[in-house]
């Protein structure tokens, strides 16, 4: 007969509350922490990547005006008489900095911005300085309360890129312009268009320089045939 052999019993173990909650809370916050830590380093590096993932903003103006030089035959621009300039005004969508294209040859009734490409200001600010400019160098600018004056109000209609296809795009500028003093002298809409030397944003920027360069003078060249005092 195998001996016999002797379990003990385990014995019942008292747990105390009000030692083991603090070591539960101790753990809880541990935890906590090391979570907290992890995710702020999850979110530094993927603020890290998207920075160096987005490209800089880049931003323009009109660039200088081009330089009046009569040459090949052709005569100087005829002098203006004294003439101010109201504010320049035009649609809501120009009041902001956005560079514009739209795509004739798919999305025509569609207006989009460049991402990354921006105006230094409004273009319709923009404008209104290289219309200033012009008048002042073809006559004199003349303070816009002397009301013996005749005034020139411009209301861009269009100041966009617009693509004929994938390649090829041309910058286009159009307006309304009105003379007027003591009632309506005149009023006429003018458009420039010029080709773009790229399909992008910079080339756009070339193109609706040129074009603003182009309405300007057509329209001032108008002027002159109302025959001001």
């Amino acid at each position: 007969m195998p001996p016999l052999t002797r379990y003990r019993q385990p014995r019942d173990t008292a747990v105390n509350p009000a030692t083991e909650m603090p070591r539960f809370l101790r753990s809880a916050r541990s935890r906590l922490q090391a979570a907290l830590l992890l995710a702020a380093a999850g979110l530094a590096l993927s603020g890290c990547a998207l920075t160096r993932g987005n490209d800089p903003t880049v931003t323009y103006d009109l660039g200088p005006p081009a330089a009046a030089t009569p040459g090949n035959g052709n005569p100087a621009p005829a002098r203006l008489p004294k003439l101010r300039v109201a504010q320049t005004d035009g649609p809501n969508w120009l009041d902001g900095n956005a560079l514009f294209y739209r795509l004739q040859y798919a999305q025509a009734q569609r207006l989009q911005a460049y991402a990354t490409q921006r105006w230094v200001m409004s273009p319709t600010r923009l404008f209104d300085e290289r219309l200033r400019e012009a008048v002042a160098a073809r006559g004199t600018l003349s303070w816009f309360g002397d009301s013996s004056v005749p005034a020139l109000k411009v209301d861009l209609i269009e100041f966009d890129q617009v693509f004929d296809s994938a390649t090829t795009s041309e910058g286009v500028v159009r307006l309304r312009a009105t003379v007027f003093q003591h009632g309506m002298l005149g009023q006429q809409t003018f458009e420039a268009r010029r080709p773009a030397a790229s399909a992008d944003g910079a080339g756009g920027v070339k193109a609706l320089a040129e074009a603003s360069d182009a309405v300007i003078a057509a329209l001032l060249d108008w002027i002159g045939t109302l025959q001001l005092k």
